[in-house]
């Protein structure tokens, strides 16, 4: 389990204001949380990574099946919708591939996959 998320309850979110949720993320995952998150979002991706992080975590292979992706890039919150066929739709438009719309989202060659954090963080 991760240390940040040890002795965390999905009790304790359900009794923290936006303030302590926002501290809590901080802990939890390093960064702050996106601004469009209010304090539901905010106890539901909280809630999800204590029971994550008591399971073990989700394995990449059924990360890769889910069919909406979140984002965090320039300061907002971006939602990729996966197509059937393996391609993905963003603002309306649709893509070949992550990695097409990981192009146009930031301006820059990306891979995909690695960019919406579907693989594998590297071993250190």
């Amino acid at each position: 389990m991760k240390p940040a998320v040890k002795g965390l309850s999905i009790k304790q979110f359900e009794e923290s204001d936006a303030a302590t949720l926002r501290r809590l993320w901080v802990d939890v995952k390093g960064s702050t949380p996106p601004t469009t998150f209010t304090a539901r979002r905010m106890r539901l991706a909280l809630a999800w990574e204590v029971q994550a992080a008591s399971t073990g975590g989700e394995p990449v292979g059924t990360q890769r099946k889910w069919t909406r992706l979140l984002k965090e890039w320039g300061g907002t919150t971006h939602e990729v919708l996966m197509t059937a066929d393996g391609g993905a739709s963003w603002k309306g438009q649709n893509y070949s591939s992550l990695s097409a719309v990981a192009r146009a989202m930031t301006g820059t060659n990306r891979n995909g996959p690695k960019f919406f954090g579907l693989r594998e963080q590297e071993k250190t």
